[in-house]
């Protein structure tokens, strides 16, 4: 990968790919299976594991912020996980790929590296508004052409409010965008597919002066205008989740789409376990994360897939494959980060 990096003006506009505003029609979804058989690995990390990404059931990776900086980086080759005990000057926040040869990694410090057939190396550190005390909380794109990194710097308090949102393109060009009117750290960016806008979902933390809260901002002509907040508490907090090209909204115990600049709910989870947390295949093949398990939902009905151990454990992060699925769950009490693997028979 060419080594020039160039900072564009900050005056940028998020980039849309289609003129079309007219929505596109959703394919017919199929209810997902259910008849998973599950495996347990444990990751040996003295932090906790954040961000898990795969291109396949043999090629995960899974990275956490700096504790041992020999073990920041974890690989699955379909067999066990592994780290290379390559020490690096790196604590990963996030990390996005596409393709086996092409994966990113965004840190607390403001540096992405790039993984190809040579092996992980930085590629860039970026700053804004001078300063390169930047949290990569999480990366999102369409292409290796056109994909963001984001997070946030920290305001004058020492907490990270302050938004960022870098933006890579063809021409091997970064370009740090104009956050003006987003608050908080960027958590999640994606682009509605069907109807041809950005959301995003930012974290404002308090810092004891008032409740950490969810804001979701949908981007559109050059504006970021917001359209829910909530408060950053167990049955209360508000997310959002790109599934198969189509962003839900995760609003308290309702799960929305967004259609005519209005919410429409499409499923209300009365179980008090939910973790405001959700990843689907599709509208049928979707999975909830809750305080004590995962829950499936295949357009009809919702059923545990399985009982977490621990009240204390929590599901973090999904990777998900056609007979495979991945979610990474933190066992805070015990430091431990677990992966539950499940997979299906092929045709059953």
């Amino acid at each position: 990968m060419n080594k020039k990096i160039l900072l564009l003006s900050a005056t940028v506009l998020l980039v849309i790919n289609s003129c079309n505003n007219s929505p596109v029609a959703p394919p017919e979804d199929q209810p997902g299976r259910r008849d998973y058989t599950w495996t347990v690995d444990t990751v040996n990390y003295p932090n906790s594991i954040n961000r898990l990404w795969g291109s396949s059931p043999s090629d995960l990776w899974a990275v956490g912020p700096a504790g041992n900086l020999s073990k920041t980086i974890w690989h699955y080759d379909g067999e066990k996980w592994s780290t290379d005990g390559i020490f690096r000057l790196i604590s990963a926040t996030s990390i996005f790929g596409f393709s086996k040869y092409n994966v990113f990694i965004g840190t607390h410090g403001g540096q992405i590296w790039h993984f190809d057939e040579n092996g992980w190396k930085e590629i860039t550190a970026l700053s804004k508004d001078g300063n390169s005390n930047i949290g990569f909380e999480n990366i999102w794109g369409e292409s290796l052409n056109n994909f963001y990194v984001f997070g946030a710097y920290p305001d004058d308090r020492g907490y990270f409010n302050n938004s960022v949102i870098a933006h890579y393109n063809s021409s091997n060009n970064w370009t740090m965008l104009s956050t003006d009117g987003l608050k908080g750290t960027v958590e999640h960016l994606y682009r509605n597919l069907y109807y041809d806008k950005i959301y995003i979902q930012a974290m404002d933390i308090g810092g004891g002066e008032y409740y950490d809260s969810t804001i979701i901002y949908e981007y559109y002509n050059g504006k970021y205008n917001k359209i829910y907040s909530s408060v950053w508490a167990k049955g209360l907090q508000s997310d959002i989740s790109l599934i198969n090209g189509e962003v839900y909204f995760i609003l308290g115990n309702k799960i929305a789409k967004r259609v005519n600049n209005q919410f429409q709910t499409f499923l209300e989870v009365d179980n008090p376990n939910f973790y405001q947390r959700i990843w689907g295949r599709n509208s049928k093949d979707i999975f909830f994360s809750m305080t004590d398990g995962l829950v499936h939902y295949n357009g009809t009905d919702m059923k545990y897939l399985f009982r977490l151990e621990r009240p204390s454990n929590y599901i973090l992060q999904a990777a998900l494959f056609e007979n495979e699925v991945f979610f990474l769950v933190i066992d805070y009490p015990n430091n431990l980060n677990l992966i539950y693997h499940g997979k299906i028979e092929k045709g059953g």
